[in-house]
């Protein structure tokens, strides 16, 4: 079955990926026209496409904290119960279930003694990953103050506007490049996606010879 799949999967995979590119350098073809000829419009067009986006006010909402510890814990015996259900269930499905099967897909790429490894160790990571949650689960009916002194030392705050600054600068080196040089720009770029539409022509027929 995952042979078949596979058979079909891969040929559709490259049919599709070849169109694609073949749209992209269609279009990339007379762009490259557009700016050879020094067309108004194509030079128009580069100019209001090139606007300032602020990265640093899209991220925002993710280097703000969000604290929802307090919401849960006034319904604290409902949170435990939930935890500790919920991962007595899972241990439970998980101590007789077969992890060999869901990794088939990878059977091309390893070997049987490899997925059986690869099952064995996933199925023992989420076994004492629910053993944690059944051990978090008693914490919040029967030890908050174990609890509240383990979030002291995890509940912890990084923020990301030191690492994103350089995405919230604009870069515009190569599009003033391109204006001033439109011409040579302009033709080189249609050379490129003319042969790249040639190229992916010759691949489809090819495929569906």
């Amino acid at each position: 079955m995952n042979n078949l799949i596979s058979q079909v999967s891969h040929p559709v995979f490259l049919y599709l990926t070849f169109v694609f590119f073949l749209i992209a350098s269609t279009f990339s073809f007379f762009v490259g026209i557009a700016l050879a000829l020094r067309s108004k419009r194509a030079l128009k067009l580069f100019d209001t496409l090139n606007r300032w986006v602020s990265v640093r006010k899209l991220m925002r909402p993710l280097s703000t904290p969000h604290y929802i510890e307090p919401t849960l814990l006034k319904r604290r015996t409902l949170l435990g119960v939930a935890i500790i259900v919920g991962a007595a269930v899972s241990i439970a499905l998980l101590a007789e279930a077969d992890l060999k099967p869901s990794l088939s897909l990878f059977e091309d790429g390893f070997t049987p003694q490899e997925i059986s490894g690869v099952a064995s160790n996933l199925k023992g990571f989420l076994l004492i990953g629910n053993l944690l949650c059944v051990c978090v689960g008693l914490s919040v009916l029967f030890f908050p103050k174990v609890l509240a002194a383990v979030e002291g030392y995890t509940d912890r705050w990084y923020t990301l506007r030191k690492r994103m600054l350089p995405l919230d600068k604009m870069h515009m080196e190569v599009d003033e490049w391109v204006l001033h040089h439109p011409t040579s720009v302009g033709i080189t770029l249609s050379i490129l996606s003319l042969s790249t539409v040639l190229l992916m022509l010759n691949q489809l027929e090819r495929l569906t010879a």
